[in-house]
């Protein structure tokens, strides 16, 4: 890997994390799990890297290693603020940390989907600090810096941060000054309190003004993060925490290798370094000799692939050139249960009752669906009704028989939001190289607080590096240079029980308004197709919300208080 970057330790400092870790300075290590490092403080440990821009090993110094109940304070804490799901994982498994390492090789490490990931958040994280030593955070691939292009390269990323740097506070400034403190309304329980009647001597429900004020400062920093990261590139340095069993790191660590990056080849081999310091016996495949056929195997799928399906093309260009052209809306509903029959309702209906009835009967399930299909559509939603039956909250999913109706739909949005409906990993989800070919978005917040013709100048010179690069190098080095504020092109097909999950959480007035607005245009289509299986999909959110996150954060210091 390129120009490691390394954290300063003491003498000390090392002997000490030489018990903790498989290495004290590389940039790829594995957590020795035992009596002073439980599973439960390891995946603490990890779950700290979405909010913090320490590595690890700082956190552990400074936080775990003099209070040996931090992993279980902060579950019973922090639990409620980060979101349980993402955090959960990280506990159980092996884990291991991938730090200093580019968006590009995050987002091919996180592909793999049999494993757990936790990554250093750009939405909460504050990416203006450079590094002594090293500069502003973004990586310096070996094949750019070796080519002619690198000076280039360079001076666009320092750019590119220069400015993120620079409007994150006008950003800021200008989301206080558009949604002022005053004018908000606060939920507190079944109360809804103006700012303006908020004063020194509030005090409600276990949550006080000072209280408020945080929650308020909170929400605003986020949504100014929301909004700047736009300017950041894919070369963007980024945390990884991993949890996952020897199995899934073997497929991890051989899909890596197959990589046309150095970047990720190089994180493959850490990787492997690391873990056989751990589970020798486990991670032995990767260098026998099935091990290199699969790499190999992997490689050559995807050159012949790529080179078939261009020779293809070019051979039936008047064929496929209206197929080529860019798409217009955010999401297309590609496929779904049900398509080109004459009510795609009643066909859903009969799948998810007929596998429901399989279930509680003795009957086949080419009957059981046979018996739904001679129903009635009120004796069918009665069945499915009793399924589902009521759902409180959003945790409360329905059962497998969703599973069997599934849902396709091409992507368009900006990388932001790709980076979290990516984690959907029950989803199949592939995407097109990250390029400049889709466009990019102009916020009105950028027109309105004055920084447009940077934003636009800076996205300009973005596209004339990313073409420069792709000819120079590939396609695929040319990602490095993509800011997020790009589009990118891809495809999720799940089935209907992920859709529910998916729906009702990236709906959530805490969401990145990018990805809420198109998951609410995902939910609006499956709604028109299905309403019989949408209308169970209690906890969908189709509000738009400025200041997203203040809820989530008045409820975070509610809670906090409590526990406290």
């Amino acid at each position: 890997m390129a120009d490691p970057i390394h954290t300063e330790f003491t003498e000390e400092e090392r002997i000490t994390l030489g018990n903790y870790v498989t290495n004290a300075s590389g940039n790829v290590f594995a957590w020795k799990l035992g009596e002073q490092l439980d599973s439960e403080a390891a995946g603490a440990l990890l779950s700290r890297y979405s909010r913090s821009s320490m590595t690890s090993r700082e956190i552990f110094l400074k936080e775990f290693l003099p209070n040996r109940d931090r992993g279980r304070e902060f579950f019973r804490t922090w639990l409620i603020g980060y979101g349980d799901d993402s955090i959960q994982e990280m506990a159980g498994g092996i884990p291991v940390s991938a730090e200093y390492i580019s968006n590009v090789a995050a987002k091919e490490l996180e592909d793999s989907r049999i494993a757990s990931y936790i990554e250093k958040s750009t939405r909460y994280v504050d990416f203006s600090r450079k590094i002594d030593g090293y500069g502003y955070q973004f990586y310096r691939p070996h094949e750019i810096m070796a080519s002619k292009l690198s000076n280039e390269y360079v001076a666009l990323m320092n750019d590119l941060f220069e400015s993120y740097s620079t409007h994150s506070h006008v950003m800021a400034k200008h989301i206080r000054d558009t949604n002022p403190f005053e004018g908000c309304a606060f939920q507190i329980g079944n109360e809804i309190v103006k700012g303006k009647e908020v004063n020194d001597k509030f005090s409600m429900q276990g949550i006080s003004a000072e209280d408020l004020h945080k929650a308020y400062d909170k929400a605003a920093l986020a949504a100014s993060l929301d909004i700047i990261r736009d300017y950041l590139p894919l070369s963007t340095l980024t945390h990884v925490g991993i949890s996952a069993n020897a199995r899934s790191y073997e497929n991890i660590v051989l899909k890596l290798l197959s990589s046309g990056l150095a970047e990720s080849r190089g994180l493959a081999q850490g990787m492997n370094e690391e873990l056989k310091k751990i589970a020798p016996s486990l991670i032995r495949r990767t260098e026998e000799e099935h091990g290199k056929e699969q790499v190999e195997h992997m490689k050559r799928c995807a050159f012949e692939s790529r080179n078939t399906v261009s020779a293809v093309l070019d051979s039936h260009k008047k064929l496929t050139m209206p197929h080529l052209t860019e798409m217009h809306e955010s999401v297309s509903f590609i496929d779904f249960a049900g398509r080109g029959t004459k009510n795609p309702n009643e066909h859903a209906m009969n799948v998810v009752a007929g596998t429901i009835i399989y279930k509680n009967s003795e009957l086949s399930l080419e009957e059981s669906i046979k018996a739904a299909r001679s129903m009635s559509s009120m004796e069918k939603d009665a069945i499915i009704g009793a399924y589902v039956s009521e759902r409180k909250n959003r945790r409360q999913k329905p059962g497998r028989a969703f599973e069997n109706l599934e849902y396709t739909f091409d992507m368009k949005g900006t990388i932001g939001s790709y980076r979290d409906l990516q984690r959907h990993r029950i989803a199949t989800q592939e995407r097109k190289y990250f390029s400049t070919e889709h466009g990019y978005v102009l916020r009105k917040q950028y027109i309105e607080a004055g920084i447009a013709d940077d934003y636009k100048s800076k996205m300009d010179r973005v596209a004339e590096m990313h073409h420069k690069l792709s000819k120079e190098l590939s396609p695929q080095h040319a990602q490095y240079t993509v800011a997020f504020g790009y589009n990118a092109r891809w495809y999720m097909k799940m089935n209907a029980r992920e859709f529910f999950h998916l729906a009702e959480l990236r709906t959530m007035p805490a969401g990145h308004p990018d990805y809420r607005e198109m998951v609410q245009e995902m939910y609006n289509m499956v709604r028109k197709e299905h309403p019989s299986i949408a209308k169970h999909m209690k906890f969908v959110n189709m509000e738009h919300t400025e200041l997203g996150r203040l809820s989530s954060e008045i409820r975070t210091a509610m809670k906090t208080n409590k526990v406290k």
